[in-house]
């Protein structure tokens, strides 16, 4: 598979998709990952959490993984580096593909909620939402089922602090990373 170079237009249109915000991979080992991307291509730097999201559905089914979750920018687009560390989620299921094939796109929003509305009205189901709460930051997300439509999964990603949206971008992950290594943020930062 590779990236659409755009996505079908019907898609974009019914969603109201932002550029893509996010490109994701699921990995065997998110460390090793890291130093491979840091060494070769200079990428840094990098946030990593290890997160049980919480709540977690999984079409329809409560699910439990723990997730350790890479986060650095190359150029406009967040790079997500996903390790399931425990438990069954979809993710694993990613693993029987090569590790360099992505994941999924992700799209940077505030209005989650408007836009699973949206997806319901277009047939496109959830895959997978959960939230992750790391220090007063919280990330609401869906995974899309839209590999038939799309040609790969969509996630929709708002992220907070408590209840107010906020944007989220390189400026931001700096300052997020900035804060996280000098006080109480629970991620590891690499730089």
């Amino acid at each position: 598979m590779t990236i659409p170079a755009t996505l079908p237009d019907d898609i974009a249109e019914k969603l109201k998709l932002p550029e893509v915000g996010q490109i994701g991979y699921v990995v065997r080992d998110v460390g090793e990952t890291i130093a491979f991307c840091r060494d070769m291509y200079g990428i840094r730097p990098w946030m990593i959490l290890e997160e049980r999201p919480d709540p977690c559905i999984e079409r329809g089914k409560e699910v439990h993984p723990v997730l350790r979750i890479g986060l650095a920018y190359a150029g406009p687009a967040q790079l997500e580096l996903i390790q399931v560390v425990e438990g069954e989620t979809f993710h694993s299921k990613h693993l029987e593909k090569p590790e360099a094939e992505v994941h999924h796109l992700g799209f940077m929003v505030q209005d989650l909620e408007k836009r699973l509305d949206a997806c319901s009205g277009t047939g496109i189901e959830v895959l997978q939402r959960g939230t992750i709460r790391e220090s007063g930051f919280n990330v609401d997300y869906a995974y899309l089922d839209t590999v038939e439509q799309a040609g790969i999964v969509l996630e929709l990603i708002q992220w907070r602090l408590g209840p107010i949206p906020i944007p989220i971008n390189r400026s931001m992950h700096n300052l997020v990373s900035r804060l996280g290594s000098a006080t109480i943020f629970r991620g590891r930062i690499i730089k």
